[in-house]
């Protein structure tokens, strides 16, 4: 996996988890740490920035669009930390809150359209819905169990 500190960093990491809570208006802490590791597949981001997109759960991801997740683990474990530092970037910034296991979406603004956010961080805004659908769809620890994730 090729390392692009561009791609990869807290902005682009806390943009997708804004866009995804958006949509949601609350998560999961534990469904919020897969959305870095989902995106950063270059596939998976594509297939979900399609509005017609046909991805409706993890396992359409797996079986229908042949997606190998071999290296998920690798991945989750990669981006954990990423992760929680835009977490807390977000939280400082006051686009979200931290309330239990739960992130909740604070709407302060923050504009996903702004063509200055960049090609890249508007893809993942334009993924976050479908990636919302998928994430909503199943329990924690059932995407957990199908991504193969060792806790």
């Amino acid at each position: 996996m090729k390392n692009d500190s561009l791609k990869n960093n807290e902005l682009i990491t806390g943009i997708s988890i804004l866009a995804v809570l958006q949509k949601m208006g609350t998560i999961e802490l534990s469904k919020c740490m897969l959305i870095e590791p989902l995106l950063s597949y270059k596939k998976v981001l594509q297939l979900l920035t399609k509005k017609n997109s046909s991805i409706k759960s993890i396992e359409d991801l797996i079986i229908k669009e042949s997606i190998l997740f071999s290296d998920f683990n690798e991945r989750y474990v990669q981006k954990f930390l990423l992760t929680i530092n835009a977490i807390v970037l977000f939280k400082k910034l006051g686009l979200l809150e931290v309330k239990d296991n739960l992130l909740v979406y604070k709407d302060e603004g923050f504009y996903f359209n702004n063509i200055d956010l960049g090609e890249y961080a508007i893809k993942r805004v334009k993924a976050a819905n479908n990636l919302a659908n998928i994430l909503k769809k199943g329990e924690a620890s059932d995407l957990y169990l199908s991504l193969r994730i060792e806790l």
